[in-house]
């Protein structure tokens, strides 16, 4: 039988709304204890149960009781009623400031957090060595976190709560403050460490329950709507949601995009604007490989060759690379895949897939992919790129670099759900007898 690491029953947070702080005292001194306030549950009668080293998504709108219910869990709020079991250490990443005292450094703060979490002193150097390489936070780590910025808070606080090994692990939206490199390396860190650990996701990114999670609760003005799998549970949400704007437009426009062709794509040696100037590849982003290459710059450029990191769909693009090859790579294969915030993988082409074969790599070589920005929906997405050696079917790893680069696509004149932004489609009403 599955351990239950988490048992809640009847979980009720209820809340007294006064008009005023006068109808607060009148209530506490009346002598015949006459009611001045109005009841308020954030949480009714909420019960489920959690097995050990399941992922589960919390769902909600604003106001449906997703950040009560974790802070219930956590300990930072009592039920008014119901009963609550955990087993395991369980650590928390909450909004921002929870559990960081504002006046120690980083580096105190790392100790301080260890601490409470009761990690052996033997262990301390080792987990702070890799909490301090995580959170990539530079000198920051030695000055009080009061002066750091919400995106280098929430690195060191993730970093610090998933490398202290905990038996749960509950994340609420910190993780939407930081940059898409990190959220990513977030998430990668959380398939990687957590394989075996019991996750607890509270978001309004059903993407991002989609991407870790394999079971959901949905919770509504404070009331369990829904519990289990992820599929029938997001879509029973997402079909609440769609009646709640039913009187909105149509998201679904109708605008005509033009077409472009395989020869729009095509740009000769001759018609590039020459010097261009192409970024050196980012600090912090690492060559994966064998390491018989290296790419040392790259760069997304428009039609003009103007480097740009925002991106429309239809738009010609150029991803450019500079590699320099250690040994002569006697089939070289270029590739990249663009993947969204949450490191999902929206597309991935390469020369082979192209059908284009590159000459043999020597020293170094600039590689020149152009293509046509598919309709992707608005957002942040990722460019990670590689070149191997070999065929398709096998080939070895020189390099590769995970979230290279990084562009957004901008809002278009709805925000739908879903990567692919659907522009184009014919509707026919008839009448039915």
């Amino acid at each position: 039988m599955e351990e239950i690491v988490v048992k809640a029953e009847n979980i009720t947070k209820e809340y007294k709304l006064y008009n005023s702080e006068m109808d607060r005292l009148k209530e506490a001194f009346h002598p015949l204890r006459k009611c001045y306030h109005k009841k308020f549950f954030a949480l009714k009668n909420v019960s489920f149960e959690i097995k050990k080293g399941e992922k589960i998504g919390v769902i909600g709108s604003n106001g449906a009781g997703k950040s009560t219910l974790l802070k219930i869990l956590t300990d930072v709020l009592n039920q008014t009623s119901g009963t609550l079991e955990t087993k395991g250490n369980v650590a928390a990443l909450l909004e921002l400031g929870a559990g960081f005292n504002p006046n120690y450094t980083g580096m105190e703060n790392i100790k301080l957090n260890a601490t409470l979490m009761g990690i052996p002193q033997s262990r301390l150097p080792e987990i702070t060595e890799k909490i301090i390489e995580f959170a990539d936070i530079g000198d920051f780590i030695n000055q009080p976190v009061k002066s750091y910025s919400s995106g280098m808070f929430v690195r060191l606080a993730f970093a610090t709560q998933i490398f202290s090994d905990p038996d749960i692990l509950i994340v609420d939206e910190a993780l939407s403050v930081g940059d898409i490199r990190f959220q990513q390396k977030c998430y990668r860190a959380m398939d990687r460490l957590m394989k075996d650990k019991t996750v607890i996701l509270v978001t309004h990114d059903t993407a991002a329950v989609t991407r870790f999670c394999k079971r959901v609760i949905w919770l509504n003005h404070g009331e369990k709507m829904f519990d289990g799998d992820t599929v029938e549970g997001l879509h029973r949400y997402q079909e609440y949601i769609l009646h709640r704007i039913s009187d909105e437009k149509n998201a679904f426009g109708t605008h005509d995009e033009e077409d472009m062709t395989d020869e729009d794509i095509e740009v000769s040696r001759e018609e590039r604007k020459e010097n261009i100037k192409i970024p050196d590849v980012v600090q912090g982003v690492y060559n994966k490989g064998n390491g018989e290459a290296t790419i040392y710059q790259c760069g997304l450029f428009n039609d003009k060759y103007e480097l740009t990191d925002v991106l429309e769909p239809g738009m010609k693009v150029h991803c450019i690379i500079r590699i320099e090859f250690k040994k002569t790579a006697a089939r070289p294969i270029f590739g990249l895949s663009i993947r969204d915030r949450l490191g999902n993988e929206v597309i991935g082409i390469n020369t082979e897939t192209l059908g284009v074969t590159l000459e043999s790599g020597t020293g170094k070589v600039e590689y020149d992919m152009s293509f046509i920005v598919p309709p992707l929906n608005k957002g942040d997405y990722s460019v990670a790129m590689a070149v191997a050696n070999g065929f398709q079917e096998d080939h070895v790893q020189l390099c590769w670099l995970d979230d290279a680069l990084v562009f957004s696509v901008p809002r278009r004149e709805y925000d739908i759900p879903g990567l692919i932004y659907i522009s184009r489609g014919k509707v026919q009403e008839y009448s039915v007898k």
